[in-house]
């Protein structure tokens, strides 16, 4: 059984942005002093969840973020 907190960052995420997020969404959520340009260079480096085409699937996005979460705690 999936963990519960999974489901609320994933339908938090949801309700507002939809089923994908652009860099900009992204950005704005989580990194919003950060230039376009350091969103970019932080996905060239691998710090941001997968793309699929010019877009982030917010199922990822969710899973990333709760990742990173857990990280900061341990």
């Amino acid at each position: 059984m999936a963990d519960r907190s999974q489901y609320s960052t994933f339908w938090i995420l949801f309700g507002q942005f939809g089923a994908t997020m652009t860099i900009e969404q992204l950005r704005d959520a989580f990194f919003p002093k950060a230039t376009i340009k350091t969103m970019a260079n932080k996905h060239s480096a691998g710090l941001l969840p997968e793309r699929a085409g010019d877009v982030y699937d917010t199922r990822d996005v969710a899973t990333w973020w709760d990742s990173q979460r857990q990280r900061q705690a341990s």
